[in-house]
């Protein structure tokens, strides 16, 4: 991968880490996921 598909990846994961730590349980995460993916 280039040095921007890296810098793209790693912003990602952390945006996931961060979604996954807001959420109290897998219930609220899989909500939280649907509605990002409703969103596009």
């Amino acid at each position: 991968m280039g040095e921007i598909d890296m810098t793209f990846a790693e912003h990602l994961l952390r945006a996931i880490l961060e979604l996954i730590e807001k959420c109290q349980t897998l219930d609220e995460l899989r909500e939280s996921v649907a509605r990002i993916l409703k969103e596009e």
